[in-house]
């Protein structure tokens, strides 16, 4: 019942993520969205997702955030080489892709470290050879 709470709790932090993604317009001319306190709520709210890894235990993380995540480094990263607009802009997309790039950096080595930390706790699954094989000569006890 645990994993299906934690699994509940991330969904919620993952749509908020979503729901504030799309209330920026991203179509506005000359990068204008940079200056938004909509983009910057979106921005920072993969913060709590961070967050979360680290005080859950989660070791799942969702396909679907790592494909926005992506998305929006290509964004980030277009708007910060285009000499069209001003350096200010620039430097904000800049900005953004470094936070956004930071807080997935965070998740996903917390992610590591709970997954490893679950091993530690439940065990691997190796394999053990531990009867001799047929076609391997054995060794005579002379």
């Amino acid at each position: 019942m645990g994993d299906l709470f934690i699994g509940k709790r991330r969904r919620t932090i993952e749509d908020k993520i979503v729901a504030n993604f799309r209330k920026v317009d991203f179509t506005q001319k000359q990068h204008a969205y940079l200056e938004q306190e909509l983009f910057w709520d979106f921005v920072f709210s993969w913060y709590e997702l961070a967050r979360y890894y680290e005080e859950s235990g989660d070791n799942t993380l969702g396909a679907h955030m790592l494909e926005l995540f992506a998305q929006c480094c290509d964004r980030f990263r277009l708007a910060a080489s285009d000499g069209r607009i001003s350096e200010r802009r620039r430097d904000k997309a800049a900005d953004a892709l470094y936070q956004l790039t930071y807080y997935v950096n965070q998740i996903a080595t917390q992610v590591q470290r709970n997954g490893l930390a679950q091993q530690e706790r439940y065990g691997t699954v190796s394999w053990r050879d531990d009867q001799p094989d047929e076609d391997k000569p054995q060794k005579s006890s002379n």
